[in-house]
């Protein structure tokens, strides 16, 4: 252990400053007695007193120019709220994209703007809201600097659009008790305002983010200028209750036999603003009918899947939470110590969470995150609490240590399992990233003892990239209440890769990408190795092509089966060739598909996927889905594994949506169909229509189980 420490101390003592001056822009918010409406039309008086921005510069195609269409923003206040507007000239208003209504939707393939708004003024966290021009809203919570992104928190504000001859505006009105800051005479915010225009496949800033950062850059609250003239607001200590009430009907197949039933209940969320900077959030009898069913999947290694979270009481605040290997990357982190959904999901199904409750906030240098939960006994596994706390605090200008404990206990003596650790994360400059973690467990039973830890350096600029990490994980190591893909391993990951900007005719973009893995176990044996090789080509249009080359080795100790064919024991190394293509999301239609060929273990796999979107009206759209993998094994002519699904949105305007969301997997030998029909009927507060159908395919659709319900919150704020 003492090592390891070594290594954290002395990453912390190399560090430089860093310059947190990027740009000394500022803004002035004009305090307003006027009554804003929020309709997208600029017509109060006081909209053409406040401060005008309209500096805007291009990160992506042409950085550090300005942007082509002019575009302004200007800022208002009362005590309640802030009022933002923009107006987006367009010199073709008719080639404006804007095919979305739903929240939370795709609304970056469309034209859009966005606001950052860093409330402490410490570049670490901020809040984040996206509009396109027919008034429909996305909003995400962001800390860590921007690594972690947390796009299904919900925030209660209010936007609207209109398009007209010249172009488009948007006015946005978001309340300061849904923002969460540190009350003074005098405020000083930090913010940042982008636009996006998809014809052109511009994106630009008012505080430019550098094309190396690409899209996520726009999300790293060091890129922002100051918002000041704030004066006599505040967020008070505020009480919301959300009551829901529920009913419906149900008809399930048991043993043959058809359980009908009808379904009532109700329950309460709270949630009290202890202060403008921590809130706590209660829940009791916790329900989540409204919840989106898993995306199916199929799983063809001997390893668990991940999914994502989906539930929103673990959504909001989860950056706070987050601890692990490998997070904010690209697919399932190899370790994270807190993974919600083992709270209330035993092997795929619902357990009733009794209640519980989740402190978040900040206070002066120190992120606090504590949640604590209870489940009911189902089946085998009894009555169960979980428990976690995280604190982060703020060292240089743009850095952070902390640290993680979590606890499972299933009775009042010694049916515990904890997780215990500290982490560290460096930011140097903006282009380089350090993390160092290490974390151990421990219960009653010494074989589940033991610790991981983990380290990485990753750096980029326009052209370059270089990550660097090492992962190791005891072969006793546990986490009952995290995600973990396998342990007893040491391994070591470097990948390169470049980018060059051509914009030439026929071609936008270049890239390339090599990798390495090499993986032992403890008793320092390979078990296994993986180098890839791959590039991509982006066309002015938007479209693009991906080719890649893999080749890996993986040692299999014990046999593991596939359906009806078993993967024996052994060493295997294996190669694989995949291509794709993807056209421009922000066409009316556009797909993302591709294939792979090569071997799979002592056989061999073809596979190949299509996903398509088709937003046929700004009110109707179809999502389709289609992955299936054709292996070729001993004894087996041909085993197939599909996955297909499919969605029909429906958005009435931008506070009634439908959903028909339906899905089969001929392995698991199931389908199902979920329909959503939701109604803000206000801010806050919802009205739910849900229909659940499930069908056995192991001989036809067989069904084997449907549920309707009705659920309706009510918000009520003191």
């Amino acid at each position: 252990m003492s090592y390891r420490l070594v290594l954290i101390i002395l990453l912390t003592s190399i560090v430089p400053h860093i310059n947190a001056d990027i740009d000394k822009k500022e803004v002035g918010a004009l305090r307003t007695e006027e009554i804003i409406v929020i309709d997208g039309i600029l017509n109060e008086k006081d909209w053409s007193e406040t401060q005008l921005i309209d500096d805007f510069t291009q990160q992506y195609p042409n950085e550090g120019e300005p942007l082509s269409e002019k575009t302004e923003v200007r800022i208002l206040y009362n005590k309640e709220k802030i009022y933002i507007s923009f107006n987006c000239f367009d010199s073709k208003p008719d080639k404006i994209v804007a095919n979305e209504m739903r929240r939370d939707g795709n609304l970056w393939q469309n034209d859009n703007v966005y606001i950052m708004l860093d409330t402490y003024g410490d570049k670490r966290q901020c809040f984040f809201f996206r509009i396109n021009p027919l008034g429909a809203k996305s909003d995400t919570a962001v800390t860590g600097g921007g690594e972690n992104l947390n796009g299904s928190w919900d925030c209660i504000w209010e936007a609207a659009g209109q398009i007209h001859e010249k172009g488009w505006t948007v006015e946005i009105a978001i309340p300061f008790n849904q923002l969460r800051f540190k009350p003074q005479e005098t405020m000083v915010w930090g913010v940042n305002f982008g636009r996006n225009i998809s014809r052109t496949n511009e994106t630009s800033q008012w505080i430019q983010v550098p094309k190396s950062q690409s899209w996520p850059g726009t999300f790293h609250p060091i890129y922002q200028g100051k918002l000041i003239g704030l004066q006599d607001i505040t967020s008070p200590a505020q009480l919301d209750l959300k009551p829901y009430l529920l009913g419906g009907m149900e008809d399930i197949l048991e043993d043959d036999q058809w359980q009908q039933g009808t379904a009532g209940d109700l329950g309460l969320d709270m949630k009290y603003g202890i202060t403008s900077n921590l809130t706590l959030d209660l829940t009791i009898n916790t329900d989540f009918a409204q919840v989106e069913a898993d995306q199916e999947e199929v799983n063809l290694n001997r390893f668990s899947l991940y999914f994502p979270e989906r539930r929103d009481f673990f959504l909001e605040g989860s950056g706070l939470f987050a601890f692990g290997a490998g997070l904010g990357d690209w697919g399932p982190p190899p370790l994270s110590v807190f993974y919600s959904r083992r709270i209330g999901i035993e092997d795929e199904e619902e357990v009733r969470i009794l209640g519980g409750g989740k402190l978040t906030g900040k206070v002066e240098d120190y992120s606090i995150g504590a949640l604590n939960m209870t489940t009911a006994a189902s089946g085998d596994t009894p009555m169960t609490n979980f428990s976690v706390l995280r604190m982060q605090r703020n060292i240089l200008s743009d850095s952070s240590v902390g640290f993680i404990m979590t606890n499972r206990q299933s009775d009042f003596s010694d049916g515990f399992h904890r997780n215990g650790g500290i982490d560290i994360f460096i930011r140097p400059q903006d282009q380089w990233r350090m993390r160092a973690m290490t974390v151990g467990s421990w219960s009653p039973n010494p074989d589940e003892n033991d610790i991981a830890f983990y380290l990485s350096n990753n750096w980029r600029n326009e052209h370059f990239r270089l990550n660097a990490s090492y992962l190791d994980i005891g072969p006793d190591f546990t986490s009952e209440m995290g995600y973990m893909y396998r342990r007893d391993i040491r391994s070591l990951h470097v990948s390169t890769g470049a980018n060059e900007q051509i914009n030439k005719k026929y071609v936008r973009d270049l890239g390339s990408g090599i990798s390495g893995r090499y993986s032992l176990d403890h008793d320092y044996n390979i078990i296994g190795w993986e180098i890839y090789v791959g590039g991509d080509i982006s066309f002015p249009q938007g479209d693009g092509v991906n080719l890649d080359f893999q080749r890996y080795y993986d040692r299999v100790d014990e046999s593991f089966s596939i359906e009806e064919a078993e993967i024996p024991a052994g060493e295997y190394q294996m190669n694989q060739t995949s291509i794709g293509f993807y056209s421009d999301g922000s066409r009316p239609f556009s797909i993302y598909t591709g294939a792979s060929y090569g071997d799979f273990f002592q056989g061999s796999r073809l596979g190949y996927y299509a996903e398509t979107q088709w937003r046929i009206t700004h009110q109707l759209a179809i999502d389709t889905r289609f992955g299936q993998n054709r292996l070729f094994l001993p004894k087996i002519d041909l085993l197939t594994t599909t996955v297909i699904g499919g969605s029909i949105n429906y958005a009435f305007n931008t506070r009634i949506f439908t959903k028909l969301y339906t899905q089969w997997n001929d392995s698991a030998e199931r389908a199902s169909a979920n329909f959503l029909l939701n109604y803000i009927y206000r801010p806050g507060s919802d009205f739910y229509i849900v229909y659940n159908h499930r069908w056995n395919t192991s001989n036809g659709f067989e069904t084997n189980a449907w549920t309707i319900l009705s659920k309706l919150t009510v918000l009520f704020s003191i």
